[in-house]
């Protein structure tokens, strides 16, 4: 690769510069709320966004969120979305996460179970769902209700990490 055709990690190839133009210009300009995936893939002369060519479109949602302030979502087999209830993603994120954690506990307690492991492996299994836990507690309703009163009471926009740790030490 010669020096006049590397480009800097930040630079964006030429289908994921017109992906964000078209994004851009429909749902920062346009105030469209919903792009089709069919579109997108016309664009960019065919190349499907769905499969072969995602990664430019992930290039490009990432780049339009950053620049605009905006959070785009792929709904599954139909396009990019805007979205507006920016509570709603956190919500889903944090029960993935709940849930993540309780089925890798339990997999990998099942499959320790009639294993032999050598010290070294014993610890690390057990520092691993030791963090597990904690993260199934942090994901837990009642948590998440404990925390509510506590960050309106200090009408911020979230606990430092410290004073939530703390807030859980002390229940």
């Amino acid at each position: 690769m010669t020096e006049a055709t590397r480009r800097t990690i930040g630079e964006m190839s030429t289908d994921a510069r017109i992906l964000y133009d078209v994004l851009v210009s429909r749902m920062v300009k346009g105030g469209e709320d919903f792009v089709p995936y069919t579109d997108l893939t016309k664009v960019i002369g065919g190349r499907n966004v769905q499969n072969g060519a995602r990664g430019l479109l992930y290039t490009a949602r990432k780049n339009v969120e950053r620049d605009y302030n905006l959070l785009l979502e792929s709904v599954r087999s139909e396009g990019v979305k805007k979205v507006q209830v920016l509570s709603g993603v956190v919500e889903g994120t944090v029960r993935h996460i709940g849930r993540m954690s309780r089925r890798t506990v339990s997999r990998v307690v099942n499959a320790a179970a009639d294993r032999d492991m050598s010290n070294d492996e014993r610890v690390e299994v057990g520092v691993q769902l030791s963090l597990l836990g904690a993260i199934q507690q942090f994901t837990k309703p009642k948590a998440r209700k404990l925390l509510e009163g506590k960050v309106k009471a200090n009408e911020s926009k979230e606990l430092p990490t410290a004073d939530t740790i703390r807030l859980f030490a002390e229940k």
